[in-house]
């Protein structure tokens, strides 16, 4: 049996190995690599860990798959693209507002399902075919929609990478609205500037004869999801949470009077194919690694070194938690290495710590070769690729990284600004 460390070397190598010359798959390199780390600990081949591990992710996958087909069924009725011109006409054709439009749809999905690769299958379908009335380049669309997404995953009330890490310091998810707004609202007002300044002479969408039922059908499907979102999070005692996946397979099923048996068959094959299959795999393979880096001890290495290095080489560190991201995606950076930066930095207020790092760790969503938020704004938007979208996303997400790194910095001084306004908002 190895120590810990040399486990994680051992598994780091073999990853490389099966990922780059032999250039297997991701997921079937990320399981090889927790198969060989499980035999090097004295475990053998632990079956029981590698099965539980996949499950770990799961509710994340069914979001996934659901998103997909949200999209997928606004996209084959036809509604998206209705909904969008519908929009475009009712803005008056301002790149401006059409963007702030556009931003607003995409920032609530990411608020409401607490993760930005959801939001943007299922936001992003809706707000494409507008965004293309702006003049703006194919990649600066698909930029736009990961970036603002993000910044939605990172705002209240749901951030799952905040949730996780608090989940794994122990403390309750409360109290966090502020510095979690403080967070996502700059970014991605910087986001909708960055891209209008960018946009060129955009073309009003051709009106289409079937445009007013089509549109009015977005606007009600989407008022109807948004506002039981709103009532859910306003009232959460009184109605009860159906989830997530629920409520966005429950909006495509609205989209199917305009979608048919046929249309239902295509959006559904669609949905379970290609890139949202591939990320759903990798989110489970993600989940048997660290299941498996946990049964190691790699996991309480990682937290015992992490919180070895005193300020301000701690924050230097941090660096690292977006270049796990790569690899483990947001939610496994802030499982792995958000958890030990929060007990790092135990002196200031946790509140921050995990604001901030759920922030630090969203950046793993322009990390490739995951880089969920950027692949699948690609796979959405559909005419680019992922590295121009990854170029196009720079600034923003520097943004994103900086409003983090800074909260947690100055942790000491915004404490006291973070008591009065929440004393102010519930009073």
């Amino acid at each position: 049996m190895l120590s810990p460390g040399l486990i994680l070397l051992a598994a780091v190598i073999v990853l490389a190995v099966l990922a780059w010359p032999l250039r297997w798959p991701l997921p079937a390199a990320l399981i090889g690599a927790a198969v060989v780390a499980g035999l090097l600990g004295g475990f053998g081949i632990p079956f029981r860990h590698l099965v539980e591990g996949g499950f770990g992710y799961i509710n994340l996958v069914l979001a996934l798959f659901a998103g997909a087909l949200f999209g997928q069924a606004m996209l084959v009725s036809g509604i998206a693209d209705a909904f969008g011109r519908r929009c475009v006409a009712l803005l008056g054709g301002s790149v401006w507002l059409v963007l702030a439009f556009a931003g607003l749809l995409l920032f609530a999905g990411g608020m409401f399902v607490g993760i930005a690769g959801v939001a943007v299958l299922a936001a992003g379908a809706l707000v494409v075919p507008m965004l293309r009335a702006t003049g703006l380049a194919s990649h600066h669309i698909a930029a736009f929609v990961a970036v603002v997404a993000t910044c939605g995953m990172i705002a209240p009330p749901l951030n799952v990478p905040a949730m996780t890490i608090a989940d794994g310091v122990n403390m309750p998810y409360l109290g966090f609205a502020v510095p979690l707004l403080a967070l996502s609202i700059p970014p991605a007002l910087f986001a909708v500037v960055h891209f209008a300044l960018r946009a060129g002479r955009g073309t009003p969408p051709a009106a289409d004869p079937g445009d007013g039922r089509l549109a009015f059908a977005g606007f009600v499907i989407v008022a109807l999801i948004l506002g039981f979102w709103t009532l859910l999070r306003i009232f959460p005692g009184s109605i009860p949470d159906p989830a997530v996946p629920i409520v966005l397979v429950i909006g495509a099923l609205l989209a199917l009077p305009w979608l048919g048996a046929g249309g239902l068959a295509r959006a559904t094959a669609q949905s379970f194919t290609g890139t949202p299959l591939l990320l759903a795999a990798i989110l489970v393979a993600v989940g048997v690694l660290v299941q498996i880096m946990t049964l190691t001890g790699v996991r309480g290495f990682i937290v015992i070194n992490s919180m070895s290095f005193p300020p301000p080489w701690t924050f230097v560190e941090m660096v690292m938690i977006p270049i796990v991201g790569s690899v483990l995606t947001s939610m496994g950076a802030a499982n792995v290495l958000g958890v030990p930066f929060a007990f790092a930095l135990i002196h200031q207020d946790m509140i921050l710590n995990v604001s901030g790092l759920s922030a630090i760790s969203a950046l793993s969503e322009f990390m490739p070769p995951t880089a969920i938020a950027a692949a699948l704004s690609t796979y959405v938007v559909g005419d680019t690729r992922i590295g121009a979208v990854l170029r196009a996303s720079l600034w923003p997400a520097l943004v994103i990284g900086l409003c983090g790194l800074v909260m947690l910095i100055f942790a000491g001084e915004l404490t006291s600004l973070l008591i009065t306004a929440t004393d102010n908002a519930t009073n």
